[in-house]
């Protein structure tokens, strides 16, 4: 090991000493510390680089006998034993500045002076031995010789490390270990390496690792100042990130405050804007838009109505209708809004698209009469978060809509009054489920219930499916004597309604009353029959209005329990009480019509009403027949069997294998029930193993139902979906009454690998999807299906 540090050290002085001069000059030209501890990095830098560099001639011109040889072995010993010390004396004054600015001192430490004075002194001693061969001697042949004094001249050294040593530790806590850690090395390293080359004459260890931990020392601070710096930086960006927070807080509060301040003027118009600017940006985010782009969207949304402030108030809060003058004036809201906001003059978009916010798609709207694209895309969006929450707002002379209506609404208007994008996006949206809850308001049970008269309070419709559900609650009459009873409905909203306009718009229909007291009313129900349980034998239905209770009984009071489910046009509901037990059957219009429960009653209190959903399901027979079936299907059968399909994708045909060429072509007929655009047939591609919708191993890859919809799994599949209304398209309204009367459907597909392109045209909506196969089987099966659909002659071509 000696030997190889013999004959390889005077490489590594050139090659350290190097390094040297380049980290003195890289501190030099660095801005990112202080100028005291960049003079101490300097100094110790050159003081290193010029120690191994004298080293090294020092070696090189030993045993030399020649006047310059002579003369650099002197300089060069006097150099390597002053800049020693010199290095020393640097680190030191390097320790100093970080006492001061990072140590926690408030004046340099007195180890860290006395440390200087030691440098001072080693410097005079070393002088003093080159007249007096205090360290060292050169003998005739010019070769170093050390003196019995050599060992004096690391007293000073050793004294200055060991007080460095001592304040390093002091301010340790304060310190960063990447600079706390050389030079705590410096400190020891080189006096472990003195002790050695004591007995090892001949080489430069001491020099050798001095310098090594002053390169050490720069890059271990060049690494910590990266880090301040970073951290810095990162501090910087955070302060301006929570100033613009802060702006971007008080921007939108001030323009919620001024909005709000706007919109009192009619109570309708209150939290308009701010729930415009939130859906807008929901569809904003859904389009793939970025935070940036995002929040103008949002903002726009939120001030695109700002001119109202310039309308009369009477005009803004007028209980009827506008006259044509005041209409022209509100016409001009979007021209108001976008003159108050082009002052903005650092959002210019806020202008911009408050003035287009009212145009049409297809050209027909206002001020300017734009279309399709070359209206502002963020004037697009809030066309239709607008519409939206229009629509399931409360307004001066109508209800809410209910969410079926808003989403036809959409629908119809896609492509002529909306962007059909935004649209679908909308729709989407529509049909997620938290934005169902925000639109139909929470549909929890009631808790408790007063019943004064009849029907002036009824709980929220609860549904009743083909899994048992189980009702129980407490009642307690008033001193009028009342009793607890049950509507039978369907509605939208799953409300019961009164108001003609609400009955139309929620399409609401009453199937019948129970009584607890034994007695039912039949309204729009084929047929309602009481079974009394004890009774072996069912009462015919012309003598089950009422069952014959006494007096005492007419005050119903306690505790009930409802059981309840439907098995398709039949619901049957079983009533316990301390006071009689019996059970209701009922025949709805149709298999197609949902049905749910409004618990009321007159002159009572019901009260600790619970509902517990039960995984039993309904079977044949569970619920007696009092009704004949209805079928739509009684024609002539093809290919496959003929399918009524009574609710949303209640059944569907079996599977067709999809190949190149294939074609389907069959009769639907929408059952009287359907109301909806989207109440019609569907076709879904899919994979089983057994080729049945929902069977083993069902994978779907895209549901394109036939009014112009898609719902797809990109998990699946990418489906490329185009929906198109030709000349022939004659509205929306003729279009469903034309599917009522029952019309031929050809769809047509093309096969080539994993591609498969459906294409389908009727009354004028013309659609083409191309579905892309991820996980790619060698069959993809297509079956019929829909909502509130009569399906026949379905042929395989």
């Amino acid at each position: 090991m000696k030997e190889f540090i013999a004959a390889n050290q005077l490489n590594w002085m050139l090659i350290m000493g190097s390094i040297c001069g380049m980290t003195a000059l890289f501190s030099y030209i660095s801005e990112s510390v202080t100028w005291k501890r960049k003079r101490a990095m300097i100094g110790m830098d050159l003081s290193a680089m010029i120690l191994l560099f004298s080293d090294r001639y020092a070696y090189i011109f030993r045993g030399q006998t020649s006047g310059f040889a002579t003369i650099m072995t002197r300089v060069s010993n006097y150099l390597v034993y002053s800049m020693t010390v010199a290095a020393i004396f640097f680190v030191n004054r390097y320790i100093e500045d970080l006492c001061l600015n990072e140590g926690g001192e408030k004046k340099v430490p007195r180890c860290l002076h006395i440390n200087d004075m030691c440098a001072i002194l080693a410097l005079i001693l070393i002088i003093i031995s080159q007249f007096t061969g205090l360290y060292y001697t050169f003998d005739e042949y010019n070769r170093y010789v050390r003196s019995p004094g050599f060992i004096i001249c690391y007293i000073f050294p050793v004294i200055m490390s060991f007080f460095e040593l001592r304040v390093l530790i002091r301010i340790r806590k304060h310190l960063n270990k990447s600079v706390l850690v050389p030079l705590m090395l410096f400190s020891v390293t080189p006096l472990v390496a003195g002790v050695i080359q004591v007995f090892c004459y001949g080489l430069s260890l001491t020099n050798l690792s001095m310098v090594g931990e002053i390169i050490i020392i720069y890059v271990f601070t060049l690494m910590d100042t990266n880090k301040q710096l970073v951290k810095a930086h990162e501090l910087e960006m955070d302060t301006l990130r929570k100033e613009k927070m802060s702006m971007n807080r008080l921007f939108d509060e001030t323009s919620k405050a001024f909005v709000s301040a706007i919109e009192r003027k009619d109570i309708f118009l209150q939290g308009h804007s701010v729930r415009i600017a939130e859906v807008a940006k929901r569809l904003a985010e859904m389009k793939g838009k970025s935070p940036e782009e995002c929040y103008r969207v949002y903002y726009a949304a939120l001030l695109h109505n700002i001119g109202l402030i310039l309308l009369p108030d009477s005009i803004i809060g007028k209980k009827s209708e506008l006259s044509d003058g005041e209409y022209k004036l509100m016409k001009k809201i979007p021209v108001f809004s976008s003159d108050i906001l082009s002052s903005i003059t650092e959002y210019p978009y806020l202008s911009k698209s408050a003035r287009h916010s009212y145009e049409r798609y297809d050209g027909k709207g206002y001020p300017d009469g734009l279309q399709g694209e070359s209206i502002p895309e963020i004037s697009r969006i809030i066309a239709v978060a607008r519409a939206y929450d229009a629509m399931v707002s409360k307004r001066r002379f109508r209800e809410a809509l209910p969410i079926q209506v808003v989403r036809e609404e959409l629908l119809k208007g896609s492509g002529t009054q909306f962007d059909a994008d935004y649209t679908e996006l909308m729709v989407q949206l529509i049909d997620m489920e938290n934005m169902e809850s925000k639109a139909w308001g929470d549909r929890e049970i009631n808790k408790d219930i007063f019943c004064g008269e009849y029907r002036d309070n009824i709980g929220a419709g609860i549904p009743v499916t083909d899994s048992y559900t189980i009702l129980r609650f407490k009642c307690r009459s008033t001193p009028e004597k009342g009793v607890p009873a049950l509507i039978l409905f369907d509605s939208y909203d799953r409300r019961v309604h009164v108001n003609r306009k609400t009955i139309d718009s929620n399409h609401y229909i009453e199937y019948g009353e129970i009584w607890l007291d034994g007695h039912i009313v039949s309204t729009e129900a084929r047929n309602m029959e009481i079974y009394d349980p004890e009774e072996e034998s069912t009462p015919p239905a012309e003598a089950c209005e009422t069952i014959e209770m006494s007096n005492e009984e007419n005050i119903i009071a306690g505790e009930y329990e409802l059981i309840f489910g439907r098995y398709d046009d039949h619901l049957k509901i079983d009533i316990k009480s301390e006071v009689k037990s019996f059970q209701v059957v009922t025949a709805l219009p149709n298999k197609s019509m949902m049905a749910y429960i409004g618990l009321t009653g007159e002159n009572c209190h019901i009260y600790d009403i619970e509902l517990e959903h039960t995984s039993r399901k309904t079977e044949m027979g569970d619920i007696p027949r009092i009704a004949e079936e209805i079928s739509y299907i009684d024609r002539i059968e093809a290919d496959l069997p003929n399918l009524q399909v009574d609710r949303t994708r209640s059944c569907a045909t079996e599977g067709i294998e999809v190949r190149d060429g294939l074609e389907i072509r069959f009769h639907s007929m929408s059952l009287p029930t359907a109301g909806l655009v989207w109440e019609c047939p569907y076709i879904v591609l899919f994979y089983s193993e057994d080729k049945k919708v929902y069977g083993e191993g069902y994978q779907e890859y895209a549901l394109i139902k036939l009014n112009g919809e898609i719902e797809s799994s990109d998990e699946k599949a990418d489906n490329r979906f185009v929906m198109q209304r030709t000349d022939e398209f004659v509205g929306w309204d003729q279009w469903k009454q034309r599917n009522k009367e029952g019309l031929i459907y050809d769809v047509d597909f093309l096969k080539k690998g994993n591609r498969i392109t459906l294409r389908s045209e009727n009354l004028g909506v013309n659609i083409q999807n191309t579905t892309y196969i991820k996980d790619y089987r060698k069959k993809v099966y297509a079956a019929i299906t829909g909502d509130q659909v009569a399906l026949t002659d379905i042929r395989v071509i």
